[in-house]
């Protein structure tokens, strides 16, 4: 009974590990700042304002 609960007790303390769960690849993946691009701003065409007959 001791074993299995220091075996859980073990278990527990290493999946809150943070560093852990990138090695097993459980944590969630953050995004890149250096690697995301900006856009072009939107466009209107210039027959915006005209309404169909």
């Amino acid at each position: 009974m001791k074993k299995a609960f220091i075996l859980m007790a073990a278990a527990l303390f290493l999946a809150s590990c943070g560093l852990t769960k990138e090695d097993l690849g459980m944590a969630k993946s953050k995004p890149d700042e250096t690697q995301v691009s900006r856009r072009s701003q939107l466009v209107l065409p210039p027959d915006f304002d005209v309404r169909p007959q």
